[in-house]
């Protein structure tokens, strides 16, 4: 794991095990197909599946089930990018993969709601929000509000891309806007110069 010890120890402790036990997972378990990408590949992952969780916690509460789905969507969201451009598609591809690998991995339970924030997040908001209300009409409203957490937690991470990588002006919850300067020296601790 790339995330200094000392950040794992000052998170609430559901989210620390829940984080310990799918960035441990990610690095044993889950191959990417762009596995040589110094952008889109584990250490990227790693921060996003934190993000995805310190911002879930503060926006959706904690819970095993909300945090375990923006887990698998965190851990498997980039896993079949075949470039590290724009690569639209990425997400749906990467649903697909997720799909196929809990039905063959009967220690990841597939969850419905983390493929569909995969399959959107390389889309537009509104394409995501349309799909979610459609495919989860009875809970479309916390559906949704995993999704904005989701994107905001993978937007996080563009500090990796250069100082003018991530404009915070575009993150979409409250608790996304006070992590900035946290994620901003994340990437400066782990990236791989």
């Amino acid at each position: 794991m790339i995330v200094p010890a000392k950040f794992v120890r000052a998170l609430p402790p559901v989210v620390g095990d829940c984080f310990k036990h799918w960035a441990e997972y990610l690095y044993s378990s889950v191959p990417f197909q762009l596995a040589d990408s110094k952008i889109h590949s584990t250490a990227h992952t790693e921060r996003v599946l934190l993000y995805a969780l310190l911002i879930g916690c503060g926006e959706a509460g904690v819970d095993d089930r909300t945090l375990t789905i923006l887990a698998h969507a965190a851990v498997f969201h980039d896993t079949r990018r075949v470039e590290d451009g724009k690569d639209t598609g990425h997400g749906a591809r990467a649903a697909a993969f997720y799909e196929e690998f809990c039905r063959t991995h009967a220690e990841v339970e597939f969850m419905p709601e983390a493929a569909c924030l995969m399959r959107y997040h390389d889309r537009r908001d509104d394409l995501g929000e349309q799909a979610i209300a459609t495919a989860f009409p009875d809970s479309a409203e916390q559906v949704i509000q995993l999704f904005r957490i989701f994107k905001d937690a993978d937007a996080l991470d563009r500090w990796r891309l250069g100082r003018r990588g991530l404009n915070p002006d575009y993150l979409r919850t409250d608790k996304a806007t006070h992590l900035v300067d946290f994620a901003k020296k994340l990437v400066m601790l782990t990236s791989i110069p």
